[in-house]
């Protein structure tokens, strides 16, 4: 089951998604307004396990060298370099997935893309994408918006993400939420080693230069098992309709591309809940929602693959005068020191994209 932890520590349970393994995925009226009332949706056993073997041994083989990276970036965690570990134990995030062959093909997943359809319609640019390995003894991620290239980059923003042990506390169909046309914005592969460190709360659309968010969603599937011990998500259920976009302050140190909010004013510890996940189950996150993920205090890696969604007509915006006018002058800055050139935060996300369904039009 996937385990939601409310407030008071009763376990609430969300209607139970045992999905048949078939292209489409249509969502309940429950479901829906689940997504609308908590701004997240976690739906059990969406990705079967053939894609996510094919995602865990991509992540292995570029470790490895044994495949080309590409325009793909692989992010180390500091920490662990020194310690003469191998690669797999110390590349903890792959960015810029839409250009890998085999990650891209989780931004194109049918059953994904039945049910991003059925939030954002059919035209759909994919516009975010990462592996992340959070690795034992990392530390949590405070909440915030999702950082955009780092320090030790090879992506345009794709991810898996795995988690390390140890760290301290990222059919027919209904066209209802945000259209036809979808752009993948970000893509990531995480791999959360033990003793990996939090992501402080944050919101997404903090990072996106373009609107409207109710045509934004992000989409985060587990390939480990996922729990509180090894840095899950947390989110603060309601916290996106106030569709405020609140000031998020970087950090000092070598993570200062990571983003938070004023955690204890707007996202404090008693309004969160933890989303416990198995591998294969997948979370839809709005834009606007308050979530960050913590501390892998286990043994062991967390991975997850993350990519974020557009719908194709969204436009971009002029962030001049706005809380995200820092964040882009600070990734305008940062390409020019990693020796992109002068880039505009537009053209950063300009490369970040890809149609994966429907028309391409404006991202």
């Amino acid at each position: 089951m996937v385990l939601v932890k409310s407030l008071a520590g009763v376990r609430v349970l969300p209607k139970p998604v045992f999905a048949e393994q078939s292209d489409n995925y249509i969502l309940s009226p429950e479901q829906i307004k689940f997504y609308e009332d908590n701004g997240f949706l976690v739906i059990k056993e969406l990705i079967d396990f053939t894609s996510l073997y094919s995602y865990k041994q991509r992540f292995i083989q570029m470790c490895k060298g044994i495949v080309p990276v590409g325009n793909v970036r692989v992010i180390k965690e500091p920490t662990l370099v020194a310690q003469n570990l191998k690669p797999e134990e110390y590349i903890n995030k792959i960015q810029e997935l839409l250009y890998d062959d085999v990650f891209i093909q989780y931004g194109e997943h049918p059953r994904l893309l039945s049910v991003l359809s059925q939030f954002i319609g059919d035209d759909i640019t994919a516009v975010n994408s990462m592996f992340i390995n959070k690795p034992p003894g990392a530390s949590r991620h405070p909440p915030h918006q999702d950082t955009l290239i780092g320090d030790d980059i090879t992506a345009v923003n794709s991810m898996f993400i795995n988690k390390p042990p140890g760290a301290s506390r990222h059919p027919p169909h209904q066209d209802t939420l945000i259209g036809d046309d979808i752009t993948a914005v970000n893509s990531m592969f995480i791999n959360k080693p033990p003793g990996a460190s939090r992501h402080p709360p944050h919101q997404d659309l903090f990072y996106f230069p373009f609107r409207p968010a109710e045509k934004i969603i992000g989409a985060w599937t587990a390939v480990d098992h996922v729990t509180v011990e090894n840095g899950c998500l947390y989110a603060v259920p309601g916290s996106h309709k106030a569709a405020v976009l609140y000031q998020h302050q970087g950090k000092k140190d070598a993570l200062k591309l990571y983003h938070g909010v004023d955690e204890e004013a707007i996202a404090p510890l008693d309004q969160r809940v933890h989303l416990e996940m198995s591998p294969g189950d997948t979370v839809f996150l709005h834009p606007y929602l308050l979530h960050g993920s913590g501390p892998n205090v286990s043994k062991n890696y967390r991975k997850a693959i993350t990519f974020h969604f557009a719908n194709s007509s969204c436009e971009y915006i002029d962030l001049r005068g706005t809380v995200q006018e820092h964040l882009a002058k600070e990734v305008e800055a940062h390409t020019v020191k990693m020796g992109f050139g002068e880039l505009s935060y537009i053209d950063v996300w300009r490369l970040k994209s890809k149609q994966v369904k429907g028309v391409r039009s404006n991202l």
